[in-house]
């Protein structure tokens, strides 16, 4: 048995990333068969955010193309509004080879055991809780409610064959973001890898988590994330992009990666200094990589806002060499704060205080002008 394993779709045709996100897909709708899957299953974020009807309708056939190739399975993940889901349901139906999963179930392909964990519900989750309880006490709650769904599936008729896979989007503990920092849960319910295979299953296939990478577990079955297609933002520059491929040898599950035509996505960061640009840039290394989005961020004090377009333009036609596809300037400017001087705040007539700037300035003040301001000063207040 193959399965083909993908993740966090994100499927919009709006936005900076629109066009990536749709280059990349239609790469795997083409390109999947060549994985030779039994099954194709995607973990999760099908969509960015609420969908529109041109959304929907490439969605549909971007799975139709696979369908062609495998049966597919999709779970909904924290992106996708579940009456979103359904409604894409309704509008274009399904045969058994397409099927969205928005509650936990189990299937079978064959010979291969499949579970399914969409994006847990903190608040459906946490029902049970007192009234009136802590967040802290209604997320452990839910944390235990999810446990029982996950144990109660190695209970099921399902899971007690060989091969089995769970597919679940959530974030899982011992897992990293791109930016290294490790997954902990926050706000959101995070399992371990090993209360994830209390389901009884002989691998875990995640979505949720955009950097590929695989979680450990004590008795070594696999745990993985996919990570997303294609970068959807600039923080997410580490690893390959794409999917994974399982594959059954009779005993257990063996993993590799589907590597996709992702583009490189690179963050310059530079500060305004003596004049200039400063921030190291290794030709070397830019040079060995082609078609990249480059965004080059730029610190600089409000005042020499000027000077610092002037020299960021020279520099975007030197990287220009590197990076043809596409570059922009990120302004990052710092608020330069003027106070006056501690006698002129401190002063308090407009007289006192025009002899406070006066003595700061190191100026004169014209005879008799301190007498007639106050004389001013004094009919308004009169």
């Amino acid at each position: 048995m193959r399965a083909l394993h993908l993740g966090d779709l994100h499927v919009h045709l709006t936005g900076p990333r629109a066009a990536e996100c749709r280059r990349v897909l239609d790469h795997i709708a083409l390109n999947s068969a060549e994985t030779k899957p039994d099954v194709i299953l995607i973990a999760g974020d099908i969509y960015d955010r609420r969908s529109s009807p041109e959304e929907r309708l490439y969605l549909a056939e971007f799975l139709i193309h696979l369908a062609a190739v495998a049966p597919v399975f999709a779970i909904n993940g924290n992106h996708d509004d579940i009456d979103d889901v359904r409604l894409f349901r309704a509008e274009y139906g399904w045969n058994k080879d397409i099927e969205i999963i928005t509650e936990p179930c189990q299937r079978s392909v064959g010979p291969l055991s499949l579970v399914f964990l969409p994006w847990p519900n903190l608040g459906i989750l946490a029902a049970n809780a007192p009234a009136g309880s802590s967040i802290a006490i209604r997320r452990e709650a839910a944390k235990t409610a999810l446990l029982d769904i996950v144990r109660g599936f190695r209970r099921g008729p399902v899971i007690k064959s060989l091969p089995s896979l769970l597919i679940a989007h959530m974030p899982v503990t011992g897992a990293s973001m791109d930016s290294g920092q490790p997954v902990s849960g926050g706000d959101e319910i995070a399992l371990s890898a090993d209360e994830l295979l209390e389901s009884g299953a002989a691998g875990v296939a995640l979505g949720h988590i955009h950097l590929r990478q695989q979680i450990k577990s004590l008795d070594g079955r696999p745990v993985f994330y996919s990570g997303a297609p294609f970068r959807c933002k600039f923080g997410e520059s580490k690893g390959m992009k794409g999917g994974l491929i399982w594959e059954w040898d009779g005993k257990a599950w063996g993993v590799t990666p589907w590597d996709l035509p992702a583009r490189p996505m690179i963050l310059l960061e530079g500060k305004w200094e003596n004049g200039q640009i400063e921030g190291s840039v290794d030709n070397e290394t830019l040079s060995s990589l082609n078609d990249a989005e480059v965004r080059l961020r730029i610190e600089f004090p409000t005042d020499d806002r000027d000077a610092v377009r002037a020299a960021a333009d020279e520099l975007k036609k030197k990287l220009e060499v590197f990076f043809p596809f596409s570059i922009t300037i990120d302004e990052r400017p710092i608020a330069v704060s003027r106070t006056r001087c501690a006698e002129i705040t401190a002063a308090r007539t407009t007289a006192d205080k025009l002899l406070a700037w006066a003595q700061a300035a190191e100026l004169q003040i014209p005879e008799g002008s301190l007498v007639k301001l106050a004389s001013l000063e004094a009919e308004v207040r009169s």
